[in-house]
């Protein structure tokens, strides 16, 4: 059996997907870091990437030699030395595999709503990840030019800003200061400071990015100080992907941008962040379409596999990737990996 893989390697965790020719869903496979510039260090990366590899083979009751193609959409692949540090990785540890790309994470979702693979993707979750894909083939990701705080992030670094400000007589009062101390259980802000702040056992990165949510709750129930801190993430984000479709050459044609919108803090139903994006891309980049994506973005990056194996995708592939992982995540005990 032929199978295209795609991973999607990011600081929270790694996934393999392996796919057939035709877009069947064959297996998928989960671990932790693969981010070279997270990871405690590189070989842990390495092996988490290989680990979600071997978990989506496994699944899929197949060997290595039965992939043909491969992407890697991997969160640190920032710079050139990067790429070179997987590649030379790729060629050790798996020198059969031949067909192969390798790129920022931040590519693994635009075919997850521009099945074609030209478009924006702008992903916002733990943090945030920008990156198109022009027309001729050029590229362009956001990787260390993002000057701004994005994603679940963003919203929780304003977020204490704000409620220190407030505390300080230094910015307007803010039903935040009662949400995060609720969220956190905390008694008050000193606490609170002191928790995020302290030499030892001091709140761990997930636990200070876990309040995004109170922070768009708030903004939904009118809170002004949050209202305004949910408007600048979206124009934010729609600013870096005005970038990104300018850097590839999206706007030197009439054609409309797709721009393909992940993660958690755009995804979730109802988010303001995406509705202020939206906004504010009208604004910014008049000829972008904002489309959800259909699909996790390890689909984008297996889409990417076959793609580049010379198999054409379109959006009747999309949509039977999306039926298959749809049967998948809702644990169907009859959905079959193998595909058929």
């Amino acid at each position: 059996m032929t199978a295209h893989l795609g991973v999607d390697a990011g600081n929270t965790k790694t996934v393999a997907m392996l796919c057939g020719p035709s877009g069947e869903l064959l297996g998928l496979g989960r671990s932790g870091c693969g981010d070279i510039y997270g990871a405690p260090g590189e070989d842990a990366a390495v092996h988490e990437v290989f680990a979600a590899i071997d978990a989506a083979l496994a699944a899929a009751g197949l060997g290595r030699d039965a992939v043909t193609s491969a992407a890697f959409r991997l969160a640190g692949v920032d710079w050139p030395g990067d790429h070179d540090f997987w590649d030379t990785t790729l060629k050790q540890r798996w020198p059969q595999l031949q067909v192969r790309s390798i790129c920022n994470d931040g590519y693994a979702a635009i075919r997850c709503g521009a099945p074609n693979g030209v478009g924006v993707a702008v992903a916002a979750g733990t943090a945030a990840a920008i990156a198109a894909r022009g027309p001729d083939g050029r590229t362009w990701d956001m990787a260390w030019w993002g000057q701004h705080a994005m994603g679940s992030v963003g919203l929780v670094t304003e977020a204490l800003r704000a409620v220190y400000l407030a505390d300080l007589g230094l910015g307007p009062p803010t039903a935040l200061t009662e949400g995060l101390l609720r969220h956190y259980r905390r008694d008050n802000l000193a606490e609170l400071c002191e928790w995020f702040t302290r030499r030892h056992d001091r709140a761990s990165h997930l636990e200070r990015v876990s309040a995004a949510p109170v922070v768009t709750a708030a903004s939904a129930a009118g809170d002004p100080v949050a209202g305004e801190i949910v408007d600048e993430q979206g124009r934010r984000l729609a600013l870096y992907g005005e970038v990104a479709a300018r850097r590839v050459g999206l706007l030197d044609r009439a054609d409309p941008v797709p721009v393909v919108l992940t993660g958690s803090v755009l995804t979730t139903a109802g988010s303001p962040v995406a509705a202020a994006m939206r906004r504010h891309l009208q604004r910014l980049l008049p000829a972008a379409v904002p489309r959800l994506a259909a699909l996790p973005p390890v689909a984008g990056a297996a889409l990417d596999a076959i793609a580049e194996a010379g198999h054409p995708v379109d959006s009747t592939m999309l949509e039977r990737l999306a039926a298959d992982f749809a049967r998948v995540a809702s644990g169907d005990p009859h959905a079959a990996l193998s595909g058929g």
